[in-house]
Formats: C-alpha cells, sequence, structure tokens
C-alpha cells in the first residue's frame, strides 16, 4: 500500500471501521484485515492472514454459503454490495456483520474484494425478538374472549391494533372505525365516559401500573356496550409509549349490578339466565351462591353459607396441586390489589377436572372492607388440552415418541448452563448399524418398526429425568445427568445387551447391531455442539472397529475421517 493507502488504512482505525480485503479469485485469500477487525472477533493481528474464505478459514462460517460471484455482479451495478456475513469469534461464539464492499482495482483490473464489517448481531436479535413478540401479539389477541386495542399514547390514542373480537362485539368493521372515528380511541368512548377514562389513562401513566375501568362505547347498531377494560402501558425500542388494553363485554353484568341496588331478586334472575358459571360469595353475611350454569357445570349440594377457602377445600373441588395460587389471589383481591385472570383444575359435575379460566372480583364497602366476592368461570378445558396435544407434537418425534432434534437440543442446553460445578454428565449418540440395508432389503415399512422397537427399548432402560432424542433417521441422543465413570460403562454395555436382544427377536436375518459413541461433560466439552461432535466421532470410531461396540471419545477420535459412504451405515 502507499501512502495515501496508510492514511485512508489509519482513518478507518481511528473511527473504529472494522476492514477486511481478500482476493478476487478461486482462493478468497485474506489480503488483510485491519486491527479494528482482529479485536471484533478476539484474535491477534496477523493470525487469519493469508487463510482461505471457502475452506480453511475459522472465521466465516455462513449457514448459506454466500456466492461471491453474485456479490461480484452487484458491485458492478450498484457499485458496491453488503451481504450479512455470520463469523466466528476466537471463544467461538458467532456474530453477525453487514459487509459493505467494494472492487478494489488495479491496473485497470479488478484485483480483491474490499469492504467494512459492521457487528450487526444485537440489531438481529432485537429483529428476532420483535417478530416473536409480534407473533406472541397476534396469537394473544386471537384468543383472548373479549377485544385487544392496542393505542399511541398521545392527545387522541390514536389506534394501531384492533382484534377481531372487538369488531364482532361492536359490530364495526376496521374501515368503519377509521372512517367514523378516525381510528381515535376516545372518540369511540360514550362521549359521557370520556373524561373519566382519560383521567384513568393519566393516573396509569403517573404510577406506571395497570388502569381497570368500565366505560361505555356505543355500537354499530346504536346500542350500549359495557366494557371492563384492563390497560398497561409500554415502551417500544423507540421510546415510544402504548396502551394495551384487554376489553371484556361486561354489558350484562353492568345492567345487573345496576339493578341490584333496586332488587336483589332481579339480579339473581339475571345470573339464573347467564350460561357462565358465576360464584357469588357474601363476605359479610357468609351466604354463598351458585349461578344454574354453575351447577350444572360444578354439581350441586354446595353449602349455602360458611366460609370461602373452606369451601374452596371442600370436596377437592379445585385440584390439590393448583390450590395455593388460588389462596394467594384471594389474600390479593382483599388487600385491593388486581389479579390476572388465572387457569385452574376444578372438579366437574362428573367427577373429572377439567381446566378453567377464572375471573374474580372483589367489592368493598364504604370503609374499604372486602365485603364481596364474584368469580366468572369459563371453561377451558377443550382449548388447554388441544395446547397441550399441539405442544407435545412440536416437541416430540411422530415416529418414536422420544424429543425430536430441536426439543433434545434444547434440554440438553438448559440441563448443561443449570449444572453446578463438580457435576459430570454423559452425551450418548447411538447408531444401528447397517440400517440403509434394512431399509434396502426389507422396506421401509420394517425400517420404520425398528426404529419404534429401538426406541421402545432404550426408554425402558434409562431414568426418568434422562433426556433421550431421536436426532435423525437411525440415530439417537442420550443426555445422563449427574452420573458416574461407573454408571456411563452400565449403561453402555447395557445398550450392547440391548442390541443382542433386538437381533434375536427382531429378524434375525437382519443382524441388527449398534454402534455407541460418548462424550463426557465438561472433559469433553461444554456445549452441545462440542459435546455431540465428540460423541459423534467416538460412534464412528466404534464403527471402524467392526461395530455392535460402544467407544468413550478420545482425542484420536476426534481426527477421525470417514468416507462418505460410511455414513448411516
Amino acid at each position: 500500500m502507499d501512502r495515501a493507502d496508510l492514511n485512508a488504512e489509519e482513518l478507518l482505525e481511528a473511527l473504529g471501521y472494522s476492514v477486511l480485503c481478500f482476493r478476487d479469485d478461486r482462493t478468497l485469500s485474506i489480503l488483510y484485515a485491519s486491527g479494528s477487525f482482529y479485536r471484533l472477533l478476539g484474535y491477534r493481528e496477523g493470525e487469519i492472514q493469508g487463510l482461505r474464505l471457502p475452506s480453511d478459514n475459522p472465521v466465516l462460517r455462513n449457514e448459506i454459503p454466500i456466492d461471491w460471484r453474485q456479490v461480484k455482479a452487484e458491485i458492478e451495478t450498484k457499485g458496491y454490495a453488503c451481504p450479512e456475513l455470520r463469523l466466528i469469534k476466537k471463544n467461538g461464539h458467532h456474530i453477525w456483520a453487514a459487509y459493505r464492499v467494494r472492487l478494489c482495482t488495479k491496473g485497470g483490473g479488478a484485483d480483491c474484494f474490499c469492504g467494512i464489517a459492521e457487528d450487526i448481531t444485537l440489531t438481529r436479535r432485537s429483529l428476532r425478538q420483535q417478530r416473536e413478540q409480534t407473533e406472541e401479539l397476534k396469537a394473544l389477541t386471537e384468543n383472548v374472549p373479549g377485544g385487544v386495542l392496542c393505542n399511541r399514547d398521545d392527545k387522541f390514542m390514536t389506534l394501531s391494533l384492533i382484534s377481531d373480537g372487538f369488531c364482532r362485539i361492536t359490530g364495526y368493521t376496521r374501515a368503519e372505525i377509521q372512517s367514523s372515528f378516525g381510528n381515535r380511541f376516545l372518540n369511540m368512548i360514550y362521549p359521557k365516559d370520556r373524561e373519566a377514562v382519560k383521567k384513568q389513562l393519566e393516573n396509569c401513566v403517573c404510577r406506571n401500573d395497570t388502569a381497570e375501568m368500565i366505560y361505555r362505547v356505543l355500537g354499530r347498531d346504536g346500542q350500549v356496550i359495557w366494557f371492563l377494560d384492563k390497560t398497561s402501558r409500554t415502551t417500544d425500542c423507540n421510546g415510544h409509549y402504548w396502551f394495551y388494553s384487554v376489553l371484556i363485554d361486561v354489558t350484562a353484568w353492568k345492567k345487573a349490578q345496576d339493578e341490584l341496588a333496586a332488587s336483589e331478586e332481579r339480579y339473581r334472575l339475571i345470573l339464573e339466565h347467564m350460561e357462565t358459571p358465576v360464584f357469588d360469595c357474601d363476605l359479610k353475611t357468609g351466604r354463598l351462591y351458585y349461578s344454574p350454569a354453575f351447577q350444572k357445570k360444578f354439581g350441586g349440594g354446595f353449602p349455602t353459607r360458611g366460609d370461602v377457602l373452606e369451601l374452596l377445600k371442600s370436596r377437592d373441588f379445585i385440584l390439590k396441586e393448583d390450590r395455593e395460587p388460588v389462596f394467594q389471589s384471594l389474600n390479593w383481591l382483599k388487600r385491593g390489589e388486581s389479579v390476572k385472570d388465572e387457569e385452574y383444575r376444578i372438579r366437574s359435575a362428573e367427577g373429572n377436572y377439567i381446566w378453567c379460566s377464572v375471573h374474580p372480583a372483589m367489592f368493598f364497602d364504604e370503609q374499604g372492607v372486602p365485603a364481596r366476592l364474584i368469580a366468572v368461570i369459563t371453561d377451558i378445558d377443550r382449548q388447554k388440552k388441544e395446547n397441550l396435544v399441539l405442544r407435545e407434537k412440536a416437541e416430540h418425534d411422530l415416529l418414536t415418541g422420544l424429543y425430536n432434534h430441536i426439543t433434545t437440543k434444547k434440554l440438553i442446553e438448559q440441563a448443561i448452563a443449570a449444572s453446578r460445578e463438580g457435576k459430570r454428565h454423559a452425551f450418548f449418540v447411538i447408531d444401528i448399524d447397517n440400517f440403509k440395508k434394512v431399509n434396502d432389503t426389507w422396506g421401509h415399512l420394517c425400517g420404520d418398526q425398528l426404529i419404534e422397537l429401538t426406541a421402545a427399548q432404550i426408554r425402558k432402560r434409562f431414568r426418568e429425568d434422562d433426556i433421550i432424542g431421536r436426532v435423525g433417521g437411525d440415530e439417537f441422543v442420550i443426555f445422563l445427568k449427574d452420573v458416574s465413570s461407573r454408571l456411563i460403562l452400565e449403561k453402555a454395555r447395557i445398550l450392547q445387551r440391548m442390541f443382542a436382544g433386538l437381533r434375536k427377536s427382531y429378524k434375525p436375518e437382519c443382524g441388527i447391531t449398534g454402534s455407541i459413541g460418548v462424550s463426557i461433560y465438561p472433559i469433553d466439552g461444554t456445549t452441545y455442539e462440542e459435546l455431540f461432535r465428540k460423541a459423534d466421532a467416538a460412534m464412528y470410531a466404534a464403527k471402524k472397529q467392526g461395530k455392535n461396540t460402544f467407544r468413550i471419545y478420545t482425542k484420536k477420535d476426534g481426527d477421525l475421517s470417514l468416507p462418505e459412504a460410511d455414513c448411516g451405515s
């Protein structure tokens, strides 16, 4: 480089830019990396000089290889390109960098790629989190019983999100809300209630707390709708304030409440015609009331007077494991604190426990003493169980019922993160020998049966808290927590005997055997990737020894080079 280049280099270094240059040829060898680039990745200056990007470079490992010919074409069109590089620091951690690159020319011909790398790891992570939050919010709004609104904390509370539930309750389409109310939340509220709502929201801002309020909205058909609104204020990544509101149509309840002052009997009549189970407790008199829907859902014979806590304990009304949160919520309600809707398992009239969502409300007398507790109960058993089934399917391998690859990796990483110092864990990789021959000779149905049988036999021989997963066609992973060297050897021999039993009981002509590789935490690695790689290497070393055996990882197994044809054998 001449002096002008050096001055440019010094300037970029002073500004903290990370410069990377490499040849525009088949080798793509690194010509130059700035001091900032070395510091970014934790290397000493000169350590990666001359390494080739496609092969022996320990720094660049893109999951999807970059086509530098396309990058070059983009540069020739636009003057520059900005591919994203997945870089590996010296400590093994990954970072993402935006690489703004140009072609440096010498003597009229392209000589090298030269560009500036900017760490965008946090930006990508933030975008990913935003996407996840968006999906979570979408799922929430679709499952909330009622409506959900999101509006900016500005003068008119401009709406940015309106759920389908809110549209169904009010009868308005989103387009009609835009045209009739200018997408302004306050414009939708009944005029006489606006000031009270504004004051509640102001208090929410001042206290940095949630607001709970009841107000009216005029529906599309001209009818007044009463909403119970629970609102909280949040701040986005740009520092903007937003109000998130969950609205429940309490029109019927509000009418009943207004009429209660005139006639308690009238209030009871309304409750009797509600399809939703309602429990009503007068805390001063001890009088207990159960709506007909409640008795239909949970049975009759409940006491008409008594202490609400004793009622909850009686007849195992609430599943024992769920009682403590119920009692805690009651204590909070008595102190005047708001509680979220809780999900409990309640004993039904048929005698089985069903999942229910409970919305409690505590009412106080003029002295601030708890006077009345009303709970509205919604049967969510079907939805809850469907969600549990979906979760089960998402986490487990459909053929074997074991954990799938993604879940296995996640659970092992969690176990490693929770591991205490001095603890030893074992990582097993198990592969069925000659499995391809089974598929080719006896068919894939036979192969599937063998995998199912192998999985069932493995599960029978390990502890309940051991992590067992199917991570490939005929490849299994087992993670044993807090084990001794003796137990590791014992389990490896048990697996050998298991395959011997399979060989005799299931199609003896198949000659079923298994090869097993073992790595040990923290001796062989402290991450899932390290332990898997070394256990896998040990397993292939076992195959090279003649198969039908096990091998605990040694350093020479890490240098094992197997031909591609050995994979899956």
